[in-house]
C-alpha cells in the first residue's frame, strides 16, 4: 500500500508539468504586460473591483471560484486524512495597470488545480490569450448624415 501511495503521489507530481491551465496561467504572466487596459477588460471582463495606489497605478482585481473541486480525500488509519487529485476552489488575479497598460499579474487564493499550479486561474486570462489583438473600433462618424440634403433637398 505505500509503494502505491508513493507512486501516485509522484505521478501527480509529473503530470503537474503538464496542466494545460497552469501553462495558460504561466503563459499569461508574459503574453499580457503592455496590454492596454481596455483591451483587458474587453477580454477578461469588468473587473469585480478596482483600486488606485498611491504611486499612481491601479489594481483591476478579477475573481474565479471553482465549485467542482473534485479529488479524492483518504483516510488511513496512523497516516491521516489527505486529498489525492483534488483542485483548488478560488482564484484572485490582479494585473497592476500603469499608463493605461498592463505591468504586472499575480495570482492569490487556493488556485492550484490537479495537475499544476495557479491551474484555476486560466479562465480569468484564457480568452486574452486567444484573442490578445485589439478589437477595431470603427473611425466616428464626421458631421451629421441629412437625408434631405442628400436627396438635393433643403433641410427644413
Amino acid at each position: 500500500m505505500p509503494r502505491l501511495l508513493l507512486g501516485l503521489f509522484l505521478l501527480l507530481n509529473l503530470a503537474g508539468c503538464n496542466s494545460p491551465g497552469a501553462r495558460i496561467a504561466a503563459e499569461a504572466r508574459q503574453a499580457l504586460v503592455g496590454m492596454r487596459a481596455d483591451d483587458l477588460q474587453a477580454c477578461a471582463g469588468i473587473p469585480t473591483r478596482t483600486r488606485h495606489l498611491s504611486d499612481g497605478t491601479d489594481l483591476f482585481s478579477y475573481e474565479q471560484r471553482n465549485a467542482n473541486v473534485g479529488g479524492l480525500h483518504l483516510n488511513v488509519p496512523t497516516l491521516g486524512e489527505f486529498a489525492v487529485g483534488s483542485s483548488g476552489s478560488y482564484c484572485h488575479a490582479l494585473f497592476r495597470i500603469a499608463e493605461d497598460r498592463v505591468v504586472g499579474l499575480n495570482y492569490t487564493g487556493d488556485n492550484d488545480d490537479v495537475f499544476g499550479r495557479e491551474g484555476v486561474c486560466a479562465p480569468i486570462v484564457r480568452g486574452c490569450l486567444r484573442y490578445p489583438e485589439p478589437a477595431r473600433i470603427p473611425p466616428p462618424v464626421v458631421g451629421r448624415f441629412d437625408p434631405a440634403a442628400a436627396a438635393g433637398q433643403a433641410s427644413p
